[in-house]
């Protein structure tokens, strides 16, 4: 995969069902401690709620740690459609909290499930998606005088030179898209006539 998907804003949804109320908070988390310290400030602001039920994917798009709980709840009838809803989206670096409050009639383990993936899926609608491009870290070695021709190809490839050592030989550091490599790697030895080479 060349691209994920993460959250470029957060969203919020509101379901009843049967007198129980809920809330679906769904926001962008870079890592798994970001995630559950999200997690637990929306517990802190819902306290009075019955459940703050969730589940989050982060990693990036190789990396990927699903988590996923039920609060409370009956084994698996929370956490996990909540989990799945995100699997469906397929968005990553993302946190999503469902908030319970219990309303006096029992929702038994088919509610449970529906009431909890139809809040997560409502607020996964309202909830922006950016494109995170995959990019590969390249290392070359030029002549000062190459330098400006490298940045260049770099630019047409969509990438760009993140650091330098410039020594007796100049070693670039770049950042290529992963569908971009070998495209830079041809217009690079055909530019250079095979004077820039790669590490």
């Amino acid at each position: 995969m060349s691209f994920y998907r993460i959250p470029a804003s957060e969203s919020e949804y509101r379901l009843t069902a049967r007198g129980s109320r809920f809330i679906g908070w769904a926001a962008y988390a870079a890592d798994e401690e970001a995630s559950l310290e999200l997690v637990n400030r929306r517990a802190r602001r819902f306290h009075d709620a019955t459940h703050n039920c969730w589940a989050f994917r982060v990693g990036g798009a190789t990396h990927i740690i699903e988590r996923s709980s039920d609060a409370g709840e009956p084994f698996g009838t929370a956490g996990r459609p909540i989990l799945e809803r995100l699997q469906q989206v397929d968005v990553v670096d993302v946190v999503l909290v469902v908030s319970r409050w219990f309303g006096g009639t029992k929702l038994g383990v088919g509610g449970l499930l529906r009431a909890y993936g139809a809040c997560a899926a409502g607020t996964l609608a309202g909830l922006k998606l950016r494109i995170v491009r995959q990019k590969i870290a390249l290392h070359l070695k030029c002549a000062y005088d190459q330098i400006g021709l490298v940045e260049q190809i770099a630019a047409r490839c969509q990438g760009c030179i993140i650091s330098g050592n410039y020594g007796g030989e100049v070693v670039l550091e770049i950042l290529i898209p992963t569908e971009e490599v070998t495209r830079f790697k041809r217009i690079l030895r055909e530019e250079s006539r095979g004077k820039i080479r790669l590490e």
